[in-house]
């Protein structure tokens, strides 16, 4: 009597775990980021972070190894130097928690001009998994890459490594560690380290990085005090960088639990010199930023600005120059949430280009952009819209339209969408279509379509109207993969192609 007890106690709670997970929102969107929760989706776990990632409206592939070139790619907030199409290949949608994705960076992320940030947090496992694969890349040139993940998780202490090797007409060697230590429930250290050593034609250049970021929770209201410190070192064969930073940053409700606060100072002095001549280059950053958001059932209010003084010192010989510069970057917005399958959002954000020399004066350029977004998100169907005018000091003025939508069903699921790009001097469009089919006896194939219409920049520079992309995979058991791509594959078709890049990827992999 006992046993069919417990059965029916473990459904319900299942059956509750299961209605509670899907009456959260599998898309929330917030001032300056969207946050996608693939535990929340209807997936089998094995999707790759490239598969989700085909949800975000504005994502362009222009190449198989050209998927994010407008994202920096993050973990945790800390910068990833790894193998990106690897990374984006292989991470898998069981191990992600949530990903953000930060296309308006210039208050919290200190980012400026048209930069944006994928920034991944993990979903770390119980115990030790990963996996070893190897891959073959056979086109016009042929490519070697082996790498090797791993993933940890403890009550105390969670683990990520990585370490991918490519010889393609050179060498690529990347290596990150990533660990969280839980003091106890107030107290959290993460450390990360990264490496990456290039040996190429056209030269050496190696890069290393270390940060340490430490978070105190005060009170059960959830104020956090965050302390990051951080150094990085850079060489080529032309010049080296050495760049150690720090930020503080204070996170709490102000007055009213719907009243929160971000308080926080971020500095960086940047040190170059060029190997070969008697030239240097001393940078010096130091931003105030402060953002408030109000948060009602259906309602949520952003205001934010960040203060950033510039100073830069140039020396050659015994000739110096100083300039120095202050700007802000500014945002507002206002989000209103219906319910939790709905989201709409309109917001304003100030942000610059980088500062740019002639005749030795600073060209700040200031870009104001006005966006309006909605999303619509459930288990098995997201879709997201998204209007964005910009006006660019001394430049072209241009407005860009994106739409994006998500489907999945019983074996199949689709995800598509478009981007329509006007300006005065021309307006250009592309459409992008990725089915993926789940078929018996663990098989799975997949297809990426993209077309570029003729004026749009990613034709002309490669000479190809269609970006393809055909995937075959096949599970055996519990531990090993097989898979091939044919990517670029309209590259073989295309008579204008400028390089002609399509070729076959094999992949054989081993999970431990």
């Amino acid at each position: 009597m006992r046993r069919p007890i417990v059965i029916l106690l473990n459904l319900l709670l299942l059956s509750a775990s299961m209605f509670a997970e899907s009456g959260l929102p599998i898309i929330e969107v917030k001032a300056d980021r969207t946050m996608i929760y693939p535990q929340r989706m209807d997936l089998t776990g094995e999707e790759t972070l490239m598969d989700i990632l085909q949800m975000v409206p504005d994502l362009m592939i222009a190449g198989y190894e050209d998927v994010i070139s407008n994202y920096n790619l993050r973990i945790d907030n800390c910068p990833m130097n790894g193998d990106t199409r690897l990374i984006l290949s292989q991470m898998k949608a069981k191990d992600i928690a949530k990903i953000q994705v930060c296309d308006n960076t210039g208050v919290q992320k200190g980012t400026i001009g048209m930069a944006r940030v994928l920034d991944i947090n993990m979903k770390m496992p119980d115990t030790l998994n990963g996996f070893v694969e190897g891959q073959g890349n056979f086109g016009k040139e042929v490519a070697g890459i082996g790498s090797v993940n791993a993933l940890y998780g403890s009550k105390s202490t969670d683990l990520y490594a990585n370490a991918s090797y490519r010889h393609q007409d050179g060498n690529k060697e990347y290596l990150t560690f990533h660990m969280t230590n839980r003091f106890d429930d107030r107290n959290k250290l993460l450390t990360y380290f990264t490496q990456q050593y290039l040996d190429q034609p056209l030269g050496m250049s190696r890069k290393v990085m270390g940060r340490a970021r430490y978070f105190h929770t005060f009170n059960d209201l959830g104020t956090e005090l965050l302390l990051v410190g951080g150094y990085q070192y850079a060489s080529d064969w032309s010049s080296s960088s050495k760049l150690p930073l720090c930020i503080v940053e204070l996170n709490t409700p102000l007055f009213t639990k719907q009243l929160s606060m971000t308080l926080g100072f971020e500095g960086d002095f940047q040190m170059t010199s060029q190997k070969n001549t008697d030239q240097s280059c001393d940078v010096f950053n130091y931003d105030i930023y402060l953002q408030f958001t109000y948060a009602l059932p259906k309602w949520r209010l952003t205001v934010g600005n960040r203060v950033m003084f510039y100073e830069r010192k140039e020396k050659e010989g015994t000739i110096s120059q100083k300039r120095s510069d202050t700007r802000d970057n500014a945002n507002a917005c206002v989000i209103f949430v219906p319910d939790h399958r709905n989201q709409i959002q309109l917001g304003y954000y100030r942000k610059y280009f980088n500062p740019a020399m002639t005749e030795a004066v600073f060209e700040d350029r200031s870009i104001h952009q006005m966006k309006l977004a909605y999303a619509y998100s459930r288990q098995k169907l997201t879709v997201q819209t998204e209007a964005d005018y910009y006006m660019i000091e001394g430049g072209e003025n241009f407005t860009e339209l994106a739409a994006s939508a998500y489907w999945k069903t019983k074996g199949l699921s689709l995800v598509g969408g478009s981007n329509l790009y006007i300006a005065k001097s021309g307006t250009s469009a592309s459409i992008r279509f990725a089915p993926t089919a789940y078929l018996p006896h663990a098989w799975q194939i997949a297809m990426q379509v993209v077309y570029y219409t003729k004026n749009s920049p990613k034709r002309e520079a490669t000479g190809v109207p269609v970006y393809g992309c055909l995937s075959v995979n096949k599970q055996f058991g519990r531990h090993w993969n097989v898979g091939i791509d044919w990517h670029d594959m309209f590259d073989a078709f295309c008579s204008d192609a400028t390089v002609n890049r399509h070729a076959a990827n094999v992949k054989l992999q081993y999970r431990f």
